[in-house]
């Protein structure tokens, strides 16, 4: 070759396992070369399970680093491929890249619902699928786990950790989630945000177990079951009768009269927690709980779908039927004791704290004073990294409010100020094995 002369990339084309094919490619490839690999996705996340075909796009870096992509698109040119090269290839595609050991920022999804709405920044259902994003572009999230080495993103064939907002509407009962229970999802709050037009002194709620002082006056825990299992059917039947009427129909004025009377009577059973901002709820399993319009909150869950709904003052869309029996069979009554968190580091304006720490992931939150920083250990596990306040630099990074992150695991990430002049407050979730 003559000297000066520019090198040509090559073009290596495979099939199967992508990380078996670029474990194998990776040794020998030159900078600039470029690996394709054709492979099957099991969509696992879809009530009838098929398999996606995608290409995984690789590009050597000097050294031991590569870049990545991946694509549904069967129209790859090895050609346009080595002509461009793959940063300008992607671009023209609107394709994100990713290197192993970034960040990779999570790309909100609204889900609608009928209180308001969730933000998922995690999910992966039938309902909607969320995307890692290189600051520009976006892909399904298992898209891209699937060519990182050594689950650094997590496993494709697994869900996350779920992350998502709560954003109830202002308006009182429409606002209001279902009061409901979970028998294997476990769930934590952080309020962020109590809307004024619903709670003028900023003081909200959510609807969290049993009235304590109703509690001891009953006859027995049994007798309050049943007398509360009462007053739900009583109300489940004038709702029902509601929810019957033709869509354009109001009910009567007696009709709603009694609808208000019989949800006043049901309610009276429960105990309303306030919540102010910066508050956290813990939600342990059986917990019965109903967060309240107007209060937004940042929630991380263990990643299941599963629910029993013991009452809601509004059609239920997503199923013909309540819970109530079966889950006031089960249901706890009283709330565990959270008097106070564990304080894991505090040091010269830095405070991490442990918020909770289930079986199956933990949360914590960090606070920054201005012009503080903290190190982030992924070494095990992948963590979620979620503002609350301020703007963070983290990696090549800069997420702000309600902003999140995936930090991969195997590496170390500072934690830093994009203003020194303001504080950071952060949420960090991290599976447990």
């Amino acid at each position: 070759m003559t000297a000066g002369q520019p090198t040509t990339a090559s073009v290596d084309r495979r099939s199967g396992d992508p990380l078996v094919a670029l474990s194998v490619w990776l040794d020998n490839a030159q900078p600039g070369d470029i690996l394709l690999v054709s492979f099957s996705l099991p969509r696992w996340w879809l009530p009838e399970v098929d398999e996606q075909a995608l290409t995984a796009i690789y590009s050597k870096r000097r050294g031991l680093g590569f870049v990545c992509t991946v694509t549904d698109s069967d129209d790859i040119a090895a050609s346009e491929l080595v002509r461009r090269g793959l940063t300008a290839w992607a671009e023209h595609r609107q394709l994100p890249l990713f290197s192993p050991g970034s960040p990779l920022q999570l790309s909100p999804l609204s889900i609608p619902k009928p209180w308001g709405r969730e933000i998922w920044f995690t999910g992966a259902e039938e309902r909607g699928l969320c995307q890692f994003s290189d600051g520009r572009y976006s892909l399904p999230i298992p898209w891209v786990q699937a060519l990182l080495p050594d689950q650094a993103a997590g496993a494709a064939d697994a869900p996350l950790v779920l992350l998502k907002i709560l954003d109830p509407a202002a308006p009182e009962v429409t606002g209001d989630l279902y009061f409901e229970l979970h028998q294997e999802k476990r769930e934590v709050y952080v309020v962020t945000h109590v809307d004024k037009r619903a709670w003028p002194d900023g003081v909200g709620g959510i609807r969290y177990g049993f009235d304590p002082q109703r509690l001891a006056a009953a006859a027995s825990e049994e007798t309050f079951r049943q007398d509360y299992l009462d007053a739900v059917k009583a109300y489940e039947s004038v709702r029902r009768e509601i929810d019957r009427l033709p869509e354009e129909t109001a009910p009567d004025r007696q009709l709603q009269d009694e609808e208000q009377r019989l949800r006043k009577e049901m309610d009276n059973f429960t105990y309303m927690r306030e919540l102010r901002v910066g508050d956290v709820v813990v939600v342990p399993l059986l917990m019965p709980h109903s967060l309240q319009h107007g209060v937004r909150t940042i929630e991380f869950q263990t990643p299941v779908y599963e629910r029993q709904i013991l009452s809601f003052a509004q059609k239920v869309l997503t199923q013909d039927h309540w819970d109530t029996a079966e889950a006031v069979a089960q249901m706890r009554l009283t709330p565990p004791e959270y008097d106070h968190f564990d304080v894991l580091f505090e040091k010269e304006g830095v405070m991490v704290e442990q918020i909770v720490d289930f079986p199956d992931f933990e949360v914590r939150r960090v606070s920054l004073s201005p012009g503080r920083s903290l190190e982030l250990d992924c070494g095990d596990s992948y963590q979620l990294l979620m503002m609350v306040e301020g703007k963070a630099l983290v990696g090549d990074a800069v997420l702000g409010p309600e902003q999140a992150a995936l930090l991969p695991s195997g590496q170390r990430f500072f934690l830093g100020h994009g203003d020194a002049a303001e504080a950071l407050v952060a949420l960090v979730a991290k599976p447990h094995s």
